[in-house]
Parts: C-alpha cells; structure tokens; sequence
C-alpha cells in the first residue's frame, strides 16, 4: 500500500513536471548574424542559430538572400513557423521583397550595412565610409554598445546576434540618432 503514495511523489519527477519553468526541453530556430566575414565574400554572416535555454547551441551559415525571405515569412522557415514578416514586426523598413504589390529584389540595405559596424574606411566601392572608431573593429565604447544586443554569455562584439536582439539591432542601425551614438559618442 505505501508503493502507490511514493510512486504519486516520483510522478512529477518521472513526467518532467520538476524542470524550472523557464526551461524549455526544445530548441528552436532563430535567426541571427555575426560581424564575421563570410565564405560568400561578405562582411558578414547571415545564420540560422539553434537556441536552447537562452544560448547557441548551434548554428548554420545561410547567404543574405535567404535570410531575406525566410525573415520576411515568403520562405519557409523553422526559425519562422507562422511565415510573418520579422522586419515589419520589429519596425525595419526597406527589406521586403515585395513592396507595393511589385516584386523589388532582395535588398535590404540596413541587413547590407552590417559592414559598417566593424569598419572604419569604405569597406565597399560605392557604400560609404563605415562607423567603427578604429580600422578593423570597434572601439571598446563601441563594443560596450553592441553589447546591448547580445546576451551575456557571449561577450565578443563579432556576435552572434541572435533573435529579436538582432532585429533591434538592425532598427537602431535605421535610426540617424544611434548611428551618430555610435560612430561620434557622445
């Protein structure tokens, strides 16, 4: 008879029920990106990340164009599942494909000035100059800015930048008050 009782107070912990409820036993999609440059030639990186409790656990490069239209929900994507426009849900303009009713091409110029962020001279003919105080990366109050965008335990300003933090990142970028933040301080 004192079986039953004992296996009533094992059954929270047989059935998972004992796990924190911040814990999620799934990882899921997200996108993301790094300041690495990339295999394809870009300053860089576009990723597909695999998040389980808050941290990378994986990751897989894919080019710009991809990211593009699996973000904005014309891809099919399992870091997107309900196909919504990512860059309209975190107010992002300009990287549609799609803009009024014509097909405009995969660009998406704040996704294009990534670049920007780790260089200081015109990185590309035709782009600009970039915002970084030093040539080849960020100064260190720059990186202590970038830092707002990633989660503790990834502390290198390269990245990654994952989920809805590199979408904040990508609107700030579109705001003239934060670049200049950025680039001058103050």
């Amino acid at each position: 008879m004192i079986r039953i009782p004992l296996l009533l107070l094992a059954l929270p912990v047989l059935l998972g029920s004992a796990r924190p409820p911040s814990s999620s036993p799934f990882a899921k999609r997200e996108f993301g990106f790094s300041l690495n440059t990339s295999p394809n030639g870009d300053l860089f990186t576009t990723y597909l990340y695999t998040v389980l409790d808050g941290r990378v656990v994986g990751s897989q490069p894919i080019r710009p164009e991809s990211f593009i239209l699996q973000a904005t929900g014309l891809l099919e994507s399992t870091a997107n599942l309900e196909s919504i426009d990512l860059f309209e849900q975190y107010g992002i303009v300009g990287c549609s494909p799609i803009e009024y009713g014509v097909v405009d091409g995969l660009e998406c110029r704040v996704l294009r000035d990534l670049w920007k962020l780790r260089f200081q001279g015109a990185a590309l003919l035709g782009a600009g100059a970039g915002w970084a105080a030093e040539e080849f990366i960020p100064s260190a109050r720059q990186q202590v800015l970038l830092q707002a965008y990633r989660t503790p335990d990834q502390p290198h300003w390269q990245g990654p930048y994952v989920g809805a933090d590199a979408f904040r990142l990508l609107r700030d970028m579109q705001d003239p008050a934060w670049v200049r933040l950025y680039r001058d301080g103050g």
